[in-house]
């Protein structure tokens, strides 16, 4: 007993880790530019994310038993390590990928434990993986092109349409975040309601006290966003997340929106862009999963 309560206070500060550092992701655009307030972006984010993770999380309720023994103790052994590296990449600042990271670290606890894992559901995941930011880049170079080319003949009103279209999308792209990345935590704790209950307690503490100094990383170090490339990163992402959920795939949206945004960036020729910053969040993608799966091995 004593492990699932260990388990739990874990989750617990994974979400508030999480909920503090991806309301970047899901509400930057719309407090940055002012089109919200600062708490009414946090109230949408959190609750977007508690709304995901109590509507769809079940969906991934099974997912990371596909990969690892559902055994206490190997529990426990995930989320430690999921905290300790994610704490301390939020800390230094660099993009790790909590959802890549749990599966890669479950990995490597099956390895060693001599697990028999779902391989086709791994490899299904790890085609997601690769598949998505290629489609995430594809669809929003496509997208802005087709926006780009339209004659709008009253642009203060489409800047009044595209600001409630990014208050939608944000609250939208919070929510599947909630499904798919809270979704996973909650499977941890077996989404039992004391354990959503925890994780939504969590999830707004984290928005309101952690959130400071981590909006606009994505969108402000690739390059300026416009209102149309805003809303056509933030659809894709949300959309590609959205189906890995419906599919029980764990997806990272640090994957789909950087791959939407860099896409983006590449729809406009004359825009200058910096690619370093996406190349950096790439090589993390790589070494996330190959890393924790390392530790995984070696800490059993």
């Amino acid at each position: 007993m004593i492990l699932y309560y260990i388990s739990i206070f874990l989750i617990a500060l994974l979400s508030m880790i999480v909920s503090g550092n991806n309301l970047s992701a899901a509400v930057g655009t719309v407090v940055g530019s002012r089109i919200v307030s600062r708490w009414f972006g946090l109230l949408l984010g959190a609750g977007g994310f508690s709304l995901g993770l109590i509507i769809e999380g079940r969906f991934l309720s099974d997912s990371i038993f596909r990969i690892m023994p559902d055994v206490p103790y190997y529990i426990v052994v995930v989320l430690f390590i999921s905290f300790i590296l994610f704490a301390l990449a939020t800390f230094f600042r660099v993009p790790l990928s909590l959802t890549m990271a749990i599966v890669g670290i479950s990995i490597g606890i099956s390895l060693r434990a001599g697990f028999s894992m779902d391989l086709s559901y791994v490899y299904f995941v790890i085609s997601a993986w690769v598949l998505a930011p290629i489609l995430s880049i594809f669809f929003s170079f496509y997208l802005n092109r087709k926006i780009s080319s339209i004659n709008v003949n009253n642009a203060w009103k489409a800047a009044r349409i595209y600001k409630i279209l990014l208050v939608i999308i944000s609250f939208l792209t919070a929510f599947t975040l909630g499904a798919n990345t809270f979704g996973l935590l909650a499977s941890l704790g077996h989404d039992t309601l004391f354990t959503l209950g925890i994780m939504i307690l969590s999830i707004f503490i984290g928005a309101i006290f952690l959130s400071g100094g981590v909006i606009k990383r994505v969108s402000q170090d690739i390059y300026g966003m416009r209102y149309a490339n805003a809303f056509i990163s933030l659809l894709v992402s949300s959309a590609l997340v959205e189906a890995a959920t419906f599919f029980s795939l764990p997806l990272s949206n640090t994957q789909t929106l950087t791959s939407s945004v860099f896409g983006s960036g590449l729809s406009y020729n004359t825009k200058a862009m910096i690619s370093r910053p996406f190349f950096q969040v790439v090589a993390m993608w790589i070494i996330s999963p190959l890393f924790g799966m390392l530790v995984g091995f070696l800490l059993v």
